[in-house]
């Protein structure tokens, strides 16, 4: 048998691109959603659009903005919107960026800000912005970094903060940030610890509240943290839990306030709460519902709103809510929708939905695409078989072919 020749086409090659046909697949579809979203604001010119919401809105590309250069676009909002990147702005250093607003902007890196030393960078928003790692600035203690910021940073682990004993830590903002776990801070028991922050902190979740009630809990910022549960709730009624926070808390079901129903709850507040679905509300019309808050619920469908236009409904709010779609605004356009909540919203839903139908036909597409490529009754697979033979072997089909009848191969 003839030698094959070395080839990248590996498994680890292979599982690489398609790794990163799958980025590019999935770039390529959200360029295709933010084509589609941006048509009706073009189709609707007149309407009273707010250029300050639109320029952060995540649907924003840098594509749309060039192709759209006599909108009233925010320089300062671009600035901080994720879909603008750095090859964004340094091809276009004629625009007003702020470079405060970029500084936020997590798809700014320290190579970046290192390559563009003469730029007015932030070093408060650099010191919280999850690019900025601490290999970033244990390399350049010379810069100004803000350690009270650098202390929330989610990239900041504890093994950072115990290595570096001596630099100005925030205990309080250390207290909140959801890299540091309560094992941390059981083994580190006097320094100090902020239970206002810790409770707060998502990685403290109920079953460790429950474990450790001696200590000094702020029941107040607790109530707010979505680990904590209603069973936790349920099993410490003598604490004192705050009922305006836990009336938003995603954490708590129907169930559990149902079944504490002389407790103060914030009928206002619950109808905003993801938690509250309209079966819900239907079922118990008897109580005090708000449907301005309920307009605003992402629990709340298009499809929900629009079997149900009778109903009290704030389009202020609803102009907001992430459900709502084009369609349901066009073929509702008598309604007093608020263009400025619409601006920005990100019509997360129907994006979903969309990138969901585009990926299962590109799926199609590409299955449709390897059978042509792995079948030998299609002339687009021997083809493709003859180019691979001739790349990785030392010798070409023809001469295969040959060695097969003289019996120099197999």
């Amino acid at each position: 048998m003839q030698k094959v020749k070395d080839s990248p086409a590996g498994a680890g090659a292979f599982g690489a691109s398609h790794e990163v046909a799958g980025r590019f697949a999935a770039t390529i579809i959200d360029t295709f959603w933010a084509k589609k979203w941006f048509q009706f604001i073009k189709d609707n010119p007149y309407k009273r659009w707010n250029f300050y919401r639109l320029s952060r809105n995540s649907n924003i590309t840098w594509d749309i903005v060039q192709a759209n250069p006599n909108l009233n676009w925010d320089f300062d909002l671009l600035s901080r919107n994720p879909y603008i990147t750095w090859d964004n702005v340094k091809a276009n250093l004629d625009k007003p960026w702020n470079f405060y607003e970029l500084s936020k902007n997590p798809s700014i890196t320290w190579d970046i800000v290192q390559a563009n030393p003469d730029k007015l960078w932030d070093f408060q928003w650099l010191s919280k912005n999850p690019a900025i790692t601490w290999d970033n600035v244990q390399a350049n203690p010379d810069k100004p970094w803000d350690f009270q910021w650098l202390s929330r940073n989610p990239s900041i682990t504890w093994d950072n903060v115990q290595a570096n004993p001596n630099l100005p830590w925030s205990f309080q903002w250390l207290s909140r940030n959801p890299a540091i776990t309560w094992d941390n801070v059981q083994a580190n028991p006097n320094l100090p610890w902020s239970f206002e922050g810790l409770s707060q902190n998502p990685a403290i979740t109920g079953d460790i509240v429950q474990a450790n009630l001696d200590k000094p809990w702020d029941f107040y910022w607790l109530s707010s943290n979505t680990s904590i549960t209603g069973d936790i709730v349920q099993a410490n009624l003598d604490k004192p839990w705050n009922f305006h926070w836990l009336s938003l808390n995603p954490s708590i079901t129907w169930d559990n306030i149902k079944a504490n129903l002389d407790k103060p709850w914030n009928f206002y507040l619950l109808s905003s709460n993801p938690a509250i679905t309209w079966d819900i509300v239907q079922a118990n019309r008897d109580k005090p519902w708000n449907f301005y808050e309920l307009s605003k619920n992402p629990a709340i469908t298009g499809d929900i709103v629009q079997a149900n236009l009778d109903k009290p409904w704030d389009f202020y709010m609803l102009s907001q809510n992430p459900n709502i779609t084009w369609d349901i605004v066009q073929a509702n356009l008598d309604k007093p929708w608020d263009f400025g909540g619409l601006s920005s919203n990100p019509m997360s839903a129907a994006k979903e939905k969309y990138i969901k139908e585009l990926t299962r036909s590109f799926a199609m597409i590409s299955a449709w695409i390897f059978k042509l490529k792995t079948n030998p009754k299609y002339k687009l697979c021997r083809k493709w078989m003859s180019q691979v033979q001739e790349q990785y072997y030392d010798i070409n089909p023809w001469e295969q072919k040959t060695a097969k009848r003289t019996k120099f191969l197999f």
